[in-house]
């Protein structure tokens, strides 16, 4: 009977866990024309940058990081990437990093 108590917490934890993730996961479709708009013309539509030194996305570049530091990144922008900071919400930001994931 303990073992059963102790299983049924760990279920119920993992799937809190889950909900939890699910909760603060973008969404890719509305992601994809943030992304179009505020992003491809560096980035370009595919993920393959018409750039010098500007992450591809369509081989992963850059986004083996956590949701949380990718957010943190585009808030702040880096060297010519410009913050999003105030012009993007954090829910419009996350569904970006959603869609960018999908093109790798």
């Amino acid at each position: 009977m303990k073992n059963f108590v102790k299983l049924h917490r760990v279920i119920a934890s993992g799937v809190l866990l889950l909900a939890v993730g699910v909760a603060n996961a973008g969404d890719p479709l509305k992601g994809r024309q943030i992304y179009v708009d505020s992003c491809s013309g560096c980035h370009g539509l595919t993920g393959s940058p018409t750039m010098p030194a500007v992450p591809f996305f369509s081989r992963g570049d850059g986004m083996m990081k956590p949701d949380n530091q990718l957010l943190d990144f585009i808030k702040r922008g880096k060297v010519v990437m410009p913050g999003y900071e105030g012009i993007l919400t954090d829910a419009q930001i996350l569904d970006v990093i959603a869609y960018i994931r999908t093109l790798f």
